[in-house]
């Protein structure tokens, strides 16, 4: 009898203590896949600039951001890439034109901005291993978000854009006149 007892008295601890693992895998999983939306403060990306230099998106409050999630191989990205240029050079004084690749590499990502002439007024971040595309939801490429100044997302858009279309989105995401 004393046998039995004890048995069920260690399986109850052990279900027991099953049980609170399985609540805190479950709590742990739902606080690490929320994905931001417009509306939302925007996640706080650090990683490394593709000349190696350490960046925190939260130092860029107080301009508006235009953060467009590329790869260099992508055909919508480098059919964009000309008017992301334009816009930059154009408007990089009012808004701040960041890219960021989605897991691809120095190497890669180097020759596309030697390839395409990125000009240095354009940040453009490695994420090598794609890290910073599941905070936003980032499913494709391109992908793009306008952050206004106070660090809350105003646009997600899904696909290549223009740059008169980048404009106006800038200029109603906050970007300055």
């Amino acid at each position: 009898m004393k046998t039995q007892k004890r048995q069920i008295l260690l399986a109850s601890v052990i279900g027991a203590v099953l049980l609170l693992l399985m609540g805190w895998i479950t709590v742990r999983y739902i606080i690490h896949s929320k994905v931001a939306k417009v509306g939302d403060v925007a996640p706080n990306i650090q990683t490394t600039t593709v000349s190696g230099q350490p960046f925190a998106l939260n130092s860029l409050r107080g301009e508006t951001v235009f953060l467009n999630f590329f790869t260099p191989w992508c055909p919508p990205c480098i059919q964009e890439t000309p008017d992301l240029i334009s816009f930059a050079k154009q408007y990089g004084a009012k808004v701040h034109v960041v890219l960021i690749d989605r897991g691809d590499g120095p190497l890669l990502v180097s020759n596309y901005v030697k390839q395409y002439h990125v000009p240095k007024s354009i940040t453009v971040l490695l994420n090598t291993q794609d890290v910073w595309s599941q905070p936003y939801g980032v499913t494709g490429q391109p992908e793009t978000f306008l952050i206004r100044p106070n660090g809350t997302i105003a646009y997600h858009l899904i696909g290549p854009l223009t740059e008169p279309q980048m404009v106006r989105l800038a200029q109603l995401s906050g970007m300055k006149k």
